[in-house]
């Protein structure tokens, strides 16, 4: 892992001279302790030293005279860039579209690095989005170039990333005859921009929409330009049937997408005018009485700001017709649902016949789900789409609605299609039907030819110098290429060769991945078991919660960083560390030490227990709480509107990122403590009954 030492650094000041100290990376061990603050206390003090001891302060000038200058004051020529810094330099001006600063950086050719072909990948990328979209001269020399790319990395991440994006020019240039073969040799088929492409070129050829393209360019989101060129050619040509500008415009509504909905409002041929009035969050009341898109459109956006205002407008608005007011208040019911008002049921009901996206009908299902008013679960979950109703969510919560109306045999049907799946509703389903969380068995160990044959992988050894660079995004992706086509002993020998590593993250997502033989050894690894137990033991917290919430939270990776902020195994925020700093009575505290296992471990379980006694040592509530804050599951039952089990407070939780996390803490807690006890544990116990209280303040972050 990287830390930081002070770097002396000289400044001139007028007559006087100071010296700054500046963090600079040093790799130091992974051992936490009295060693490794020893090193970084030494490194100081010895490259201070030698500051201190070659430095001239420069003389003070006489009369008027300028100091003199002599050699020694000369400015050094700067050191010659490592092959590590040139591709962290190359991969941020990459990030930043900055063609003429990778081109700088990819003119140096990189001798026996593991990276030393992406930054020319990473030029060729960057040229391919910046050209014009038509063919012209400057095209025959590009295709050139990524054609002898290709060729010298076919198979490759490197190679199929290439691919993906040569595929996006040629789709935008119409150049099909190459697109097709291409497109038979792309492997990862994960772009969406491209597979629409693919489309336009089938549907150009009269072959038959294929029924992911109408997944696609029914889902509510933003489609982008290609889907978008791909949904305008079907519907001028009566592909999509009638009222498809109309159902388009349904749902960019509901993704709340202002492109989305520009783009589809264009085709239903709404004023330019009325439709920005519309999508001002606070629409006029002209625009909130109109009927058709406009009114939707008006109504809709209001209710993510205000379901109540909206909901008032909706009732005054007598321009709509009865099939866009029944859509209006599946807007409002969804938007209500997500602010947990206790008017979304009603506002369920108005809107339960509307023609909507599996997403609002999830809202709808949870509003329906809060209020335990079990047929209207039913009702809802039955207009899922077949997707929507096979996953183990609303498979769970239909087959609940089953046992609730009296069919308890098609109940435990249902539950048993989903019993015994290594994830939430497939324990919950398990303890339905009266089995406790296990552990499978355990697979036959990996031999070590096995194992050696995974580190010999190239892509794998790639994945590791991007880690070691920092740069997990494209380890990761590296790393998960390799993976596509392996059966279950390779992956296992994968995960063990990661573990290994002390990659414990690719350990753990690689074993995730077996469909058969499984190593919960390996899928739930458990290091520094001897400090968390400890620590754990201190606080009066069970260790496989800790465990459970590291997994999720950082997947034992001892320097991670979130987007936010948040750092260690455990992420905790900056200001966090230092409240909690504080209560521990951490004198000279500084925010790097919340990297350190050590710290962050006695943090962590500190802030966890804190929260936990905070809301009357709910483990559901505490879990939320440390993701989202404890100020926020306060409120969330604060609005029930009587005491629940614990597995429909987990469903109803507002935020999407809450919801997933104390799932799968708790469903991680659950195994961990079959793991660390070798008995069946109930997922249940964890989950217990949250009951409505008042909303409070909190003083804690």
């Amino acid at each position: 892992m990287t830390r930081g030492i002070l770097k002396p650094r000289l400044h001139a000041s007028g007559r006087r001279s100071f010296i700054e100290l500046r963090s600079i990376p040093l790799a130091l061990s992974d051992k936490p302790g009295f060693a490794r603050g020893a090193l970084a206390r030494c490194a100081m003090l010895i490259a201070l030293s030698a500051v201190l001891a070659t430095t001239v302060l420069p003389p003070v000038a006489v009369a008027s005279q300028p100091p003199a200058k002599s050699p020694a004051s000369a400015a050094s020529p700067p050191a010659p860039m490592s092959d590590d810094d040139r591709i962290r330099a190359a991969r941020q001006a990459y990030a930043k579209g900055d063609l003429k600063r990778l081109t700088e950086l990819a003119s140096v050719r990189l001798k026996d690095h593991p990276l030393a072909d992406y930054p020319p990948y990473w030029v060729l990328s960057l040229k391919l989005r910046s050209q014009a979209a038509r063919a012209d001269a400057a095209d025959a020399g590009l295709d050139a170039e990524v054609q002898r790319m290709l060729a010298r990395h076919e198979a490759s991440f490197l190679g199929d990333s290439l691919r993906r994006d040569w595929l996006l020019r040629l789709g935008e240039r119409d150049d099909f005859e190459r697109f097709s073969k291409e497109f038979d040799r792309w492997i990862q088929r994960d772009d969406q921009a491209v597979l629409c492409h693919a489309w336009r070129r089938d549907t150009l050829a009269g072959k038959p929409l294929a029924p992911a393209a109408q997944r696609v360019l029914w889902a509510a989101r933003d489609l982008g330009e290609s889907c978008n060129t791909l949904f305008t050619q079907l519907a001028a040509g009566g592909r999509l049937g009638p009222g498809a500008a109309s159902r388009r415009l349904e749902r960019a509504i509901e993704s709340n997408s202002p492109a989305a909905i520009r783009f589809a409002a264009q085709l239903t041929g709404i004023d330019a005018k009325s439709l920005e009035a519309a999508l001002n969050p606070s629409p006029n009341s002209a625009a909130l009485s109109a009927g058709g898109a406009t009114g939707l459109v008006a109504i809709a956006r209001l209710a993510r700001q205000n379901p109540e205002f909206a909901a008032q407008a909706l009732e005054a608005n007598g321009q709509l017709s009865p099939d866009e007011r029944v859509f209006a208040w599946s807007q409002v019911a969804a938007a209500g649902m997500r602010r947990l008002l206790p008017q979304a049921l009603t506002w369920t009901g108005r809107g339960l016949r509307a023609n909507v996206s599996d997403e609002t009908l999830a809202w709808m299902a949870r509003a329906a789900l809060r209020a335990e008013r079990w047929p209207m679960v039913a009702d809802v979950i039955d207009r899922m789409s077949e997707e929507a109703r096979l996953d183990p969510t609303w498979r769970y919560w239909r087959a609940r609605a089953l046992r609730a109306g009296g069919l308890s045999r098609d109940a435990e049907a249902m539950l048993r299609e989903i019993a015994g799946g290594f994830h939430f509703y497939g324990q919950l389903a398990a303890e339905d039907l009266g089995e406790l969380t296990g552990l499978p068995p355990r697979a036959r160990p990996p031999r070590e030819d096995e194992i050696a044959q995974a580190a010999k992988n190239p892509g794998f050894r790639r994945a590791l110098s991007f880690y070691a660079l920092d740069l997990r995004v494209e380890g990761n992706r590296e790393w998960n290429f390799q993976l596509r086509d392996m059966n279950d002993r390779q992956l296992l020998a994968v995960a063990t060769w990661a573990c290994r590593q002390h990659v414990l993250d690719r350990c753990v997502n690689t074993a995730d991945r077996t469909q058969q033989d499984h190593d919960f050894e390996l899928r739930f690894v458990s290091p520094y078991r001897d400090k968390v137990k400890r620590v754990a033991g201190e606080r009066g917290l069970d260790p496989a919660w800790v465990y459970g919430l590291i997994r999720q939270e950082s997947r034992f990776i001892m320097d991670a960083r979130s987007s936010a902020g948040a750092k260690g195994l455990m992420q905790i925020m900056p200001n966090t560390g230092k409240w909690i700093a504080r209560k521990l009575d951490v004198r000279d505290f500084r925010v790097e030490q919340l990297a350190e296992m050590d710290t962050n471990i006695n943090f962590g379980t500190f802030y966890l227990k804190t929260v936990l006694d905070d809301l009357e040592g709910s483990p559901i509530l505490a879990s939320a709480a440390y993701n989202a804050g404890p100020g926020r599951p306060r409120s969330w039952r604060s609005t029930l509107p009587r005491p629940v089990e614990g597995a429909i407070f987990a469903e109803i939780i507002p935020f999407n990122e809450t919801r997933d996390y104390v799932k799968k803490v708790l469903s991680n807690a659950t195994i961990y403590a079959a793991l660390f006890t070798g008995q069946p544990q109930s997922l249940k116990a964890w989950l217990g009954e949250v009951t409505p209280r008042t909303g409070s303040a909190s003083d804690i972050p």
